[in-house]
């Protein structure tokens, strides 16, 4: 490592030593995988699907089944993070509504199963419905920045303060007492991945964050190998990318979170929330970083991932 190419996950690495895990057993490989329908599809009441068209339904049902390169949308709102802090949450949210069709109904319509909303709305003040024909178009709903959108909205205005909302929501809940435990994390350094750990939800697995120093390419593909039995499981895993000091030291640090949706041959289907679209992402930009890739948000380094660790 040289000072113009090191990185803080290097020095970390040195520090407190190996944590990426080994590689899994091998399984059959799924190349092509991308996931697909919702696995907690079967427990949305059908009624609920009522009126809406073949794109909204798959929006609600199979929201990371998109065509790689195109925007994933709620209605017609682009699913793109809200500013240059919330890429985390972005992929949070989109994480919880790819295994919970309850809060992607919400993301796209407005309206919710009777009984408990899902954890990343309790706590928030959420208008009903203006008109059930209209379910876009709620009576008011408050935006991130105080901003009233009224029934004048359009579907495409109103799907765009839900997913600002719940981005909000989670990007303040993934940075409360991440330092230490007890002291909040500066929201403008975006969302810490311990942070990020705590709150990812996805139906059957907990998930850990590990630090990756991609000097190491063994353990690079130990982390890569995890990654792929994850994603033949059909479980998403959020990774971190960042720059290095040839950029100066703040880009030596995580910077961005993008989520690895599926296998594409010798790489992955990436949800990059700076787009809002799939992208592809090759295993060798992560084995052997060469320069700025789309995939990782125009970073050029792996530096962290939230790995699924556990049943919950």
């Amino acid at each position: 490592m040289t000072w113009r190419t090191g990185q803080l996950t290097t020095v970390l690495r040195a520090v407190r030593g190996r944590v990426v895990p080994p590689a899994p057993a091998p399984v059959p490989a799924n190349p092509a995988g991308r996931v697909g329908a919702s696995i907690a599809g079967a427990a949305l009441p059908g009624q609920l699907l009522d009126g809406l068209d073949a794109r909204r339904r798959a929006q609600v049902l199979a929201p990371l089944d998109v065509p790689a390169g195109r925007v994933l949308r709620w209605g017609t709102a682009a699913a793109r993070q809200v500013d240059g802090t919330t890429c985390g949450a972005a992929v949070l949210g989109l994480l919880a509504a790819a295994g919970d069709p309850r809060l992607a109904l919400w993301l796209v319509t407005g309206r919710l199963p009777d009984g408990p909303p899902p954890p990343e709305l309790a706590g928030l003040d959420l208008p009903e419905p203006a008109d059930p024909h209209h379910p876009d178009a709620p009576t008011w709903f408050r935006t991130p920045d105080g901003r009233v959108v009224h029934a004048s909205a359009t579907g495409e205005e109103a799907a765009a303060a839900r997913w600002g909302l719940l981005q909000a929501a989670l990007h303040r809940r993934s940075t409360a007492r991440a330092v230490a435990g007890v002291l909040p994390w500066p929201r403008a350094l975006g969302t810490p991945p311990w942070g990020a750990a705590r709150l990812a939800r996805f139906p059957g697995v907990r998930y850990r964050s590990v630090l990756v120093d991609d000097t190491r390419t063994d353990e690079v593909d130990d982390l890569l190998a995890r990654v792929d039995a994850a994603l033949d499981r059909g479980v998403p895993v959020p990774l971190y990318s960042g720059g290095d000091l040839s950029g100066g030291v703040g880009a030596a640090v995580p910077r961005h979170v993008v989520l690895a949706v599926g296998r594409a041959g010798d790489g992955y289907w990436v949800y990059e929330p700076g787009a809002g679209a799939v992208l592809p992402l090759p295993r060798a930009a992560l084995r052997e970083p060469a320069g700025p890739v789309p995939a990782l948000g125009h970073w050029t380094h792996l530096a962290w991932a939230l790995l699924p660790a556990r049943p919950r």
